[in-house]
């Protein structure tokens, strides 16, 4: 049995949102709370599978609710409100930075045409979010001063390995470890970053407009033939498989879904692989499912460098994790460690083999 905290102000919403939820035998509302302060207090008491959390609410809003029961009891929380926009590239991002995996729409009224089919949607996403395993959160305080800078290498260091490429792969959870990995980066970094992120359908574009808010690379949709320059960012449109073509140049694909996905992780490590061999790296952050494990371990028998986010840091362990079983990761990395690695590889002269220690 799933057991649901609904978070919702109307009354006449939250009693629909139950009898939604309940509609299905595998879920129960164990409680429903009306404020993000009452939410807070029965996450800690109820622990239930999975809270469906509004935005707008009386007093602490759904961001600062959600925030709060990941520093404190963490349990997926998936949003559910009445104005999903494709174009609210604010509101999907600042959801994911407090912590929540998802943005579902709340079902349609009962009688309407898309009632059961908005039903059968919301069910499925909250069986499906209630499985992950989520880890608690921490978030600076506005005020804090700047973190000090990073040790400057990891401890597991290439052997002096010179790389061209970089290729990462990520979904539930990943865009904010993204944004972190990017604004992290220094302007000087010398490599293409190629990017596969699962995202629903609309938001890409807008996903790439708020990386470029923080990043120090120039981040931009990967397009057809456009030459891979050092220093900067493609991402994967979406419907296409971002590959790497010949000539060190972007390759699009519209072959079908490997993994079920399409753009798909293993699709970008493979053509990573094939085309660069032991000059390339694949860095895999965390999702759900498996996609780009194989494609990692093909990476790493060409001789390239191989990296998955560790599992402790992980908001979804199960696509780095797949990878660490199938043994394709060299390297098990918390975010700062990924960084670091990455500074290196993007700094040339600090491989010399004098400094590996």
């Amino acid at each position: 049995m799933i057991r649901v905290l609904v978070v919702e102000d109307s009354r006449t919403v939250q009693r629909a949102l139950v009898a939604a939820l309940e509609s299905d035998p595998a879920i129960t509302v164990v409680g429903c709370a009306e404020t993000g302060e009452a939410a807070v207090e029965a996450a800690a008491s109820l622990r239930p599978d999975l809270v469906t959390m509004d935005l707008h609410l009386p007093g602490m809003d759904g961001y600062e609710a959600t925030r709060a029961i990941m520093s404190l009891s963490p349990v997926p929380v998936v949003i559910v409100t009445s104005k999903v926009d494709p174009a609210d590239s604010s509101t999907l991002f600042r959801v994911m930075e407090a912590g929540a995996l998802m943005v579902l729409a709340k079902p349609e009224p009962p009688g309407t045409p898309r009632h059961a089919a908005s039903v059968e949607k919301l069910i499925r996403h909250v069986k499906l979010m209630s499985e992950i395993k989520v880890v608690r959160r921490t978030f600076p305080r506005p005020s804090a001063a700047a973190p000090a800078p990073l040790p400057t290498p990891p401890d597991a260091l290439p052997d002096g390995q010179q790389v061209r490429v970089v290729a990462i792969g990520a979904s539930t959870g990943g865009p904010p470890l993204l944004g972190e990995i990017l604004s992290s980066l220094p302007e000087s970094f010398s490599l293409p970053v190629m990017v596969v992120q699962h995202m629903a359908d609309g938001f890409t574009g807008n996903f790439v407009h708020w990386l470029n808010q923080n990043s120090r690379l120039p981040v931009g949709l990967a397009c057809q033939g456009e030459p891979l320059l050092g220093g900067r960012v493609y991402v994967a449109p979406e419907g296409c498989h971002l590959e790497a073509g010949p000539g060190e140049r972007v390759q699009l694909s519209t072959a079908p879904p490997v993994n079920g996905l399409r753009p798909a992780v293993c699709a970008l490590f493979r053509s990573v692989a094939l085309r660069f061999g032991p000059r390339s790296a694949g860095i895999l952050l965390s999702g759900m499912g498996s996609d780009g494990a194989r494609g990692l371990l093909a990476i790493k028998e060409q001789g390239g460098i191989t990296v998955a986010q560790d599992r402790e840091s992980s908001v979804v362990f199960g696509m780095p994790g797949a990878a660490v079983a199938l043994g394709a990761a060299r390297y098990v990395l918390p975010p700062d460690g990924i960084v670091r690695l990455l500074t290196r590889l993007g700094t040339p002269h600090s491989l010399a083999p004098q400094e590996v220690p």
